[in-house]
């Protein structure tokens, strides 16, 4: 395992030293994305399972062509190299958008969370307790998601590192991947200089991350009512439309290229419709606000 981590660690480093402008991006990206390990360490995990991964299906495709499907070696070594080079790349394509898909959804759950956790601090705030004992509250409270998690992160900068409140927050803002909240955080800090009152800072805020949420909201659902309409007329007035021209052109004894009339309407019914139903669903799961 440690002569593993040293092979690793190893290609980390040449990989970063020929294609830097690759994988240099990745260091800040897998740092706010707080994956847990060292960037040079997941550069070389990176390059070493796709080696192994076009070694294996290297050798494993050429000598199936060759032996199994009596292809001649030049072709079976250019096809298992195409295969192995393909798995290879989609390895590394993989790995390298990881860290930016864990970002993405580190940031929709602060963005979307963010409304409520702030309304949460509002409330404490009228008590009078002090600003680290509202985000201990926050981190202790694990329906606001990532909120909850950066929180955490801020009690354990003033707790287990030592660190003033105003460093603690200002860290976590540094490395946060939501906007948003790092506006929250700098405006906290700035309260907290100026001697501001937290209570009506936070009052004021709160009201408007959740007329933000609203505004979004409501305009998700009127682009929704969009949707339903261009669903109604792709994906059922179409589909009808389509096997009455069918019904007719099989009435008058028709092919359409080249299939019968009865297999382009199984064509169409158990293949074509279902497959635009599927994208649809997909088509409204990305665009789908996180909030």
């Amino acid at each position: 395992m440690h002569r593993i981590s040293k092979i690793e660690a190893t290609l980390g480093d040449i990989g970063v030293k020929y294609l830097p402008n690759y994988f240099k991006p990745l260091e800040e990206i897998i740092r706010i994305a707080n994956i847990g390990i060292l960037f040079e360490r997941y550069v070389g995990r990176m390059i070493f399972i796709s080696i192994i991964a076009f070694l294996t299906s290297f050798f494993t495709i050429s000598l199936g062509l060759f032996f199994i499907l009596k292809l001649q070696a030049l072709y079976s070594i250019i096809g298992g190299f195409l295969i192995g080079i393909s798995l290879a790349s989609l390895i590394i394509t993989i790995f390298h958008s990881y860290p930016y898909q864990i970002l993405t959804q580190k940031r929709n759950s602060i963005e979307a969370n963010l409304p409520f956790a702030l309304m949460h601090m509002s409330a404490i705030a009228a008590s009078g307790v002090p600003p680290t004992t509202m985000f201990k509250l926050i981190s202790e409270t694990e329906e606001y998601g990532k909120v909850s998690e950066e929180a955490k992160m801020i009690m354990r900068n003033i707790e287990t590192f030592g660190m003033d409140p105003k460093t603690a927050i200002k860290q976590v803002a540094d490395r946060t991947p939501s906007d948003s909240f790092r506006h929250f955080l700098y405006s906290f800090i700035s309260t907290i200089e100026t001697g501001g009152d937290m209570r009506k800072f936070l009052e004021n805020i709160a009201k408007e991350a959740i007329n933000d949420y609203r505004l979004k909201r409501e305009k998700y659902l009127q682009a929704l009512a969009t949707y339903a309409d261009i669903y109604t007329g792709i994906l059922i007035a179409a589909p009808l439309f389509f096997i009455s021209i069918l019904s007719i052109i099989g009435m008058l004894g028709g092919t359409i290229a080249g299939l019968t009339i009865s297999d382009a309407m199984r064509l169409g019914i158990y293949a074509f419709v279902p497959l635009l139903n599927i994208v649809f669903i997909l088509f409204l799961h990305l665009t789908q606000p996180q909030v």
